[in-house]
């Protein structure tokens, strides 16, 4: 199952790419194969790309790893639930992951550490599994910090 589950993300990740918005040498694809460093999940209101109190805690944990440690990348996920409009929700996921790279440039972070991709509604507990009482998780961004 976790080999088939790969295989679909990197199929995910491969098929909407990185966004144009952010041009970067971070392949996000490595990350299915290397374990992070630093995992932070920021969850989002419905139709909403503005980062919560809590999502910029979680991401001033990450920032505090990441400081100190140069060579560790970043890579932002975003996603988004099956309501509404899939191309909207590519562009909704995108531009969640885009306000968490914001926000990590702010608190001093590099600019070319940081990767946005994007994948709509893609993947998630209620969009992979069809369970309702979870679609609230799928409004995310996942953010991972890795050595390459």
């Amino acid at each position: 199952m976790m080999l088939k589950l790969t295989a679909v993300m990197s199929a995910v990740i491969l098929s909407f790419g990185s966004s144009s918005l952010s041009a970067s040498p971070i392949d996000c694809t490595k990350i299915l194969d290397l374990s992070p460093i630093v995992k932070k999940v920021l969850y989002f209101d419905s139709g909403k790309t503005a980062l919560t109190t809590e999502a910029k805690k979680k991401i001033d944990q990450l920032v505090d790893v990441v400081t100190g440690n140069p060579s560790l990348k970043i890579c932002a996920v975003g996603q988004a639930d099956k309501e509404g409009d899939p191309e909207a929700n590519k562009k909704l996921s995108l531009k969640r992951a885009e306000s968490a790279k914001r926000y990590l440039i702010i608190k001093g972070i590099e600019k070319k550490r940081i990767e946005t991709v994007f994948r709509g509604e893609a993947y998630g507990s209620f969009s992979f599994w069809g369970t309702a009482d979870k679609k609230d998780e799928d409004r995310r961004v996942e953010i991972f910090a890795f050595s390459e």
